[in-house]
């Protein structure tokens, strides 16, 4: 049987409609799952308008009265000699904190980068090179865990704990005030992840704008929501903060493996543990309160915009490597080791990050159903030499199906141009739209290669290693807020300047004047200073009674005591905290923190935890006082208010034990005849 001109194009029209099928349940489906991201967007903000309008805005006061916490900044660093030299040099120049170490970890072959490190560690002191056991490249998470080896080890060695760990990759530009608000959050909040978003660039940088478009779209709407439903935040891998706390839990949990080896993402496979463990983690996206700008000023415009910076590659190759990296581990990996595994909302946003496949097949196929169409439309016109059959009727469901994904469609290119265009500005937002296209070609391209690298690696012609994109464009800058110091310089200031510090009308020269109180005077100049001390409790400034607090647990006078129990009925969490940690390291402080937790509120209480958890040598400082001074509330209130500190506690007791154990195993050896052995 012979097939004329018609039976082919019945043929073409009816696999074409086939293709139409699949490319729009795809397409609807995903649709849906988007809209309900635009309409939880909507929503969180028309809420925080209202409900945030009633609260005291974060402002830069309010970061820097908190106590500076001892951060660890991890620096993993692949062939990124100039690159991590630029990046750690902005943080020391720029960033506004004091407290602070950077650990960059290289490797053994990799002599470059070691060089870059070594130059900056003879001027500055707070930067520690760490060289991993293994030559490179190894895991991105392989030299994390090597760098966390390293901090512990300067924990040890020097008799200090690090509070926040916070990881950055050697290609970031970092806030000026991101410290401030990990330490303000922290350990309030268990993870804090900052936005990421790359340097505005040339227009016709259309790579580069590519990961713009996507990642104003995910921070900026998709990731507040999935916090918000869920409580799930996927972390980045820069820019995140995490508590001791957290790090601490990790390290017992999985056997002193925190950052899990066998995953190209371990920021996502971190991220999963965490909320599995019912912790909190908060994406927080905020510009403080100083900021004047007007409403319609793009964010990156602006200082107060808390974000960090990078660029991105701008070319295809390098692109699609690094694209086809995270879909390896979020996507792939994550599904092979963790499966499905967990609430109806935590599988719908496993659906959301592993529909890659599905949805980059899906818009191949699209573009040839489009071109199949456009094709008839130039044939009905009479404008090609034939005509095609058409593969939608008016009415029809593929047609009503195919109205739908037209709608879906369009609010996504008005949900790119709107998001886009918050950031960057509305030019950039409305060439986000043309940039749709280039974007889905390299996701298509990263998709597949993704699936071939994870099968080579299953069928053990590769092997899972940190597939570092290159950093050809070096670091930027988006300039921001200049720095304020708080480290204090000065060794002697006289009582006479100090005590009219502390009588001044200014809140500023008051604080400036608790920074310099000598922690030994002469007992007639600490009786003077005492006196005027206690009447800063209630200040109607927190800077001051913020700096009162810290000043209190730095002298650590005993007639301050009654002082400091006030500062800890304080309504304000920064006041609040500050005197936590003063009380908590009180030398000789058992009966004040037993009083403490047997007067405080509940707010009171859970930030002794909080604070209690962050530090093992201050923990287990608690629990020797809670044997030796038999202190029942304190014992009663944090086994009952912290998990975390009711296993460290058994374990306090099982090591308490155990000397007495050997010394009486010891002790049957000795009776034991020699001819019974």
């Amino acid at each position: 049987m012979r097939l004329d001109e018609y039976d082919w194009l019945l043929m073409l029209r009816d696999f074409f409609s086939g293709l139409t099928w699949i490319v729009a349940v795809v397409f609807f489906l995903s649709g849906s799952q988007d809209l309900v991201y635009d309409v939880g967007a909507y929503w969180l903000r028309f809420w925080r308008q209202f409900t945030y309008r009633r609260k005291p805005r974060l402002t830069l006061e309010r970061l820097r009265a908190r106590e500076q916490q001892r951060i660890a900044v991890m620096v993993p660093a692949w062939n990124e000699g100039e690159v991590v030299a630029s990046m750690v040099d902005n943080i020391i120049k720029r960033v506004e904190y004091d407290n602070y170490s950077i650990f960059v970890g290289t490797y053994p072959n990799d002599p470059a980068t070691q060089a870059c490190v070594d130059r900056l560690s003879k001027d500055y002191p707070q930067i520690i090179k760490v060289v991993t056991a293994r030559p490179g490249p190894t895991t991105k998470a392989d030299c994390l865990q090597n760098v966390l080896a390293a901090i512990r080890a300067k924990e040890e060695a020097e008799l200090i704990n690090y509070d926040i760990i916070l990881m950055h990759d050697a290609e970031d530009w970092v806030h000026p005030q991101e410290f401030l608000v990990h330490n303000y959050l922290i350990p309030q909040i268990d993870v804090v992840q900052l936005p990421i978003l790359p340097f505005p660039a040339k227009w016709n940088k259309w790579v580069h704008w590519i990961y713009a478009d996507e990642f104003s779209e995910n921070h900026m709407k998709d990731v507040p929501v999935r916090e918000k439903i869920s409580g799930f935040v996927p972390y980045a891998g820069t820019g995140t903060g995490f508590s001791r706390k957290v790090i601490e839990f990790l390290a017992d949990e999985f056997d002193g493996q925190v950052f899990n080896e066998t995953s190209m993402t371990e920021d996502y496979s971190m991220s999963k543990k965490i909320r599995e463990a019912g912790m909190k983690s908060a994406f927080v996206n905020v510009v403080l309160g100083d900021d004047d700008s007007p409403w319609w000023k793009p964010l990156y415009k602006r200082p107060m915009f808390i974000s960090n910076w990078s660029y991105f590659p701008m070319d295809w190759t390098r692109s699609v490597r690094q694209k086809s990296r995270w879909i390896i581990g979020i996507s792939l990996q994550e599904w092979e080791q963790t499966g499905w595994v967990g609430n109806w909302l935590m599988k719908e946003n496993f659906v959301k990050d592993r529909k890659v496949f599905v949805a980059a097949s899906a818009s191949f196929l699209g573009y040839l159903v489009l071109i199949y169409n456009i094709v008839f439309v130039l044939g009905y016109f009479h404008l090609v030499p034939f005509q095609l059959l058409p593969t939608l009727v008016a009415g029809e469901p593929l047609a009503n199906l195919v109205s739908f994904c037209t709608f879906y469609m369009l609010l996504r290119i008005t949900q790119r141009i709107t998001w886009v265009g918050l950031t960057y500005g509305l030019g950039p937002g409305l060439l986000s739209v043309p940039r749709l296209i280039v974007g889905n070609i390299i996701n298509g391209l990263a998709s597949f290669r993704a699936l071939k690298v994870f099968a080579d690696s299953r069928s053990g012609k590769a092997t899972v290693r940190w597939d570092n994109t290159t950093h050809l464009e070096g670091i930027g800058d988006m300039g921001g807020v200049e720095p304020v110091r708080t480290k204090v310089e000065v060794q002697f200031v006289p009582i006479e300047e100090i005590v009219t510090g502390l009588t001044s009308e200014e809140p500023e020269a008051i604080v400036k004047a608790l920074r310099v109180v000598p922690a030994t005077p002469l007992d007639t100049e600490r009786a003077e200073l005492i006196a005027y001390m206690r009447s800063l409790v209630s200040h109607r400034e927190l800077k001051v009674r913020a700096a009162l607090a810290q000043t209190m647990g730095r002298v650590q006078w005993p007639e301050l005591n009654p002082t400091l129990f006030h500062a800890l009925s304080d309504t304000d969490s920064v006041v609040l905290l500050n005197a936590a940690r003063a009380l908590l390291d009180l030398p000789k402080g058992a009966a004040m923190i037993e009083q403490a937790f047997s007067v405080a509120t509940p707010k009171t209480v859970d930030a002794l935890i909080r604070v209690i958890e962050q530090d093992r040598r201050r923990q287990r400082r608690v629990f020797h006082m809670i044997d030796q001074e038999e202190l029942l509330v304190t014992k009663a209130s944090i086994l009952a208010g912290s998990q975390i500190l009711r296993k460290r506690y058994a374990t306090f007791l099982d090591e308490k034990l155990l000397p007495d154990k050997v010394a009486a195993s010891h002790l049957r050896l000795e009776n034991v005849q020699p001819d019974a052995l």
